[in-house]
C-alpha cells in the first residue's frame, strides 16, 4: 500500500484556502471589477433600459387617460 504522505492535497501553508474557495465576503463588488470604460457602458445600458421603461409607463398612462376621457364624455 502506498504512503499517503506524498499525495497532493488542497491545503496550503498557514491554513490558507485555495483561491477558488474564497468566502463570498471577500468578493469584490460588480462595478469594482470593471474597467472605467466597461463601467460607463454598463451605466449607459442601464439608463437606456430605465428610459425604455419610462416610455412604456407613459404609453400606459396616455392610454388610460384617453380611455377615461372617452368614457366620461357625453
Amino acid at each position: 500500500m502506498a504512503d499517503d504522505a506524498d499525495a497532493p492535497t488542497d491545503k496550503r501553508p498557514n491554513g490558507q484556502r485555495p483561491t477558488s474557495q474564497r468566502p463570498t465576503s471577500q468578493r469584490q463588488a460588480f462595478l469594482a471589477r470593471l474597467s472605467a470604460v466597461e463601467t460607463i457602458v454598463a451605466a449607459a445600458i442601464a439608463l437606456i433600459a430605465i428610459a425604455g421603461l419610462m416610455l412604456i409607463g407613459k404609453g400606459f398612462y396616455m392610454k388610460a387617460t384617453a380611455s377615461f376621457l372617452q368614457s366620461t364624455s357625453i
